[in-house]
Formats: structure tokens, C-alpha cells, sequence
């Protein structure tokens, strides 16, 4: 959807998008390279989503995931290349509370160069 969009900074006006009929947020916001804060995201019902590959792919400037904390992504099926290539991001601890169960997850922190703490993926 707003693949490839570099220059994008302020998503702001997507914060009371109505996303809980969504399944496939593949590549949503990837190569968004200036995008830094995804707070506008944070109450987004995302319950229904099967696909989250690649959604925040290359994100290079984004470096707080905390907004993703209380998704429900229980749903989910396919997280490969999610955060893939966010190399200012060091702190998944966020993810520690998502439900998850055989999935892809394959390249999910690919080149995640400054990750430096596993221990909130122990559950």
C-alpha cells in the first residue's frame, strides 16, 4: 500500500483506520525509509491478519516498535521479513506478549544490525 514511499514520516492520518476485516498486510509500509514513529498504529485491530511479511521491511529510520506491543496477531500465519533490514531497531521486547504458533518467520530480523537482546523471544 504504501510500499516504497521513502520520504513518508507522518502517519498520522491512519490512526482511526477501521483495519479489523484485514487479512494481508504484506509489504504495507516497507522501504518506508524516513518513517520513524508507528504510534498512530498502536490501536489498530489486527486480529483478523494472516499476512504480516514484510510489513515494515527496510524501515531503516524506525528504531521503536513499542505502538505493536498489544497487537493480536494470534491470527497470524506468515511474519517473514517483517522488521527485516531495520537497522536502527534494537528492542523487540515489545513482541515478548504476541501469542504465536507455527508460523514463517523466516528473515523476520534480517540484518536487525544493532539487536543485541533475544531473551523477550524466550516464550
Amino acid at each position: 500500500m504504501f510500499s516504497g514511499c521513502s520520504s513518508l514520516n507522518d502517519i498520522k492520518p491512519l490512526e482511526n483506520w477501521n483495519v479489523s476485516n484485514g487479512t494481508d498486510f504484506s509489504g504495507m509500509f516497507s522501504e518506508c525509509s524516513s518513517m520513524i514513529n508507528i504510534k498512530p498504529l498502536e490501536n489498530w485491530n489486527v486480529s483478523n491478519g494472516t499476512n504480516f511479511s514484510g510489513m515494515f521491511y527496510k524501515c531503516s529510520s524506525l528504531n521503536d516498535i513499542n505502538p505493536l506491543e498489544n497487537w493480536n496477531v494470534s491470527s497470524g500465519t506468515d511474519f517473514s521479513w517483517m522488521f527485516s533490514e531495520c537497522s536502527t531497531l534494537n528492542d523487540i521486547k515489545p513482541l515478548e506478549k504476541w501469542k504465536l504458533s507455527e508460523n514463517n518467520f523466516s528473515g523476520m530480523f534480517y540484518k536487525f544490525s544493532a539487536l543485541n537482546d533475544i531473551n523477550p523471544l524466550e516464550n
